[in-house]
């Protein structure tokens, strides 16, 4: 569990307060919606697994992960619920939204201390893989950029990706207008389909790159 406990309780001070906000509002709607709608475990369809907290998609993590991040944060009856659906998507992950789980409970104090000290430095490690000059850009743009690998994933290839390639040189010239350009582009993905949520996004998180250079 080591490489998973390293990446626990850093600061999230990595980002700013502006992109942590945004992030949270777009994963769950901020906290009154959370506390509504995403205090229990959900299947959000797809390829999803079951998902807990502030976007944590139980069936993309394994299990010393999932034990290493949550143990501390939730009791033993509610690890030992979720435990069977670690490393479940899809509609094995459904078929498993029943039972003991249907009681599991985590409270947006407790989701918001998980996404604060594990998730942010998780999905920074993420973006600096492929934006290894990550750390020489201002926060709200590094938040910018990790806000959307938390939500796209760090893969480059394919064409719907070919924005956040051009972001590679980008990044290494500190050039936020075209940083912020790139992202605004990608929502080409996603219009006309019914996914104005994601559009939405994507023109918020290069928003918060201009707005930071003003």
């Amino acid at each position: 569990m080591g490489n998973w406990i390293s990446l626990l309780y850093k600061s999230s001070i990595m980002i700013s307060k502006s992109a942590i906000d945004l992030i949270i509002k777009h994963e769950v709607g901020g906290r009154d919606v959370y506390t509504r709608r995403y205090q229990k475990p959900i299947w959000a369809g797809g390829d999803s697994g079951i998902t807990i907290g502030i976007g944590a998609d139980l069936g993309y993590m394994k299990e010393k992960e999932f034990l290493a991040v949550w143990s501390p944060n939730l009791n033993l009856n509610f690890i030992n619920a979720l435990r069977p659906v670690v490393g479940l998507k899809g509609q094995q992950a459904k078929l498993m939204l029943r039972g003991e789980i249907l009681n599991v409970k985590v409270p947006f104090n407790v989701a918001y201390e998980v996404f604060i000290n594990y998730d942010i430095p998780k999905y920074y490690k993420l973006t600096k893989a492929i934006y290894p000059e990550l750390d020489t850009l201002n926060e709200d743009t590094r938040g910018a950029l990790v806000s959307m690998i938390y939500n796209r994933g760090n893969k480059l290839e394919g064409d719907r990706r070919k924005e956040m390639r051009a972001i590679v040189d980008l990044v290494a010239k500190a050039d936020y207008e075209g940083i912020a350009d790139q992202i605004e582009r990608s929502k080409r993905l996603w219009e006309n389909i019914s996914m104005d949520g994601l559009v939405k996004r994507r023109e918020e998180e290069a928003d918060l790159i201009l707005n930071s250079i003003i």
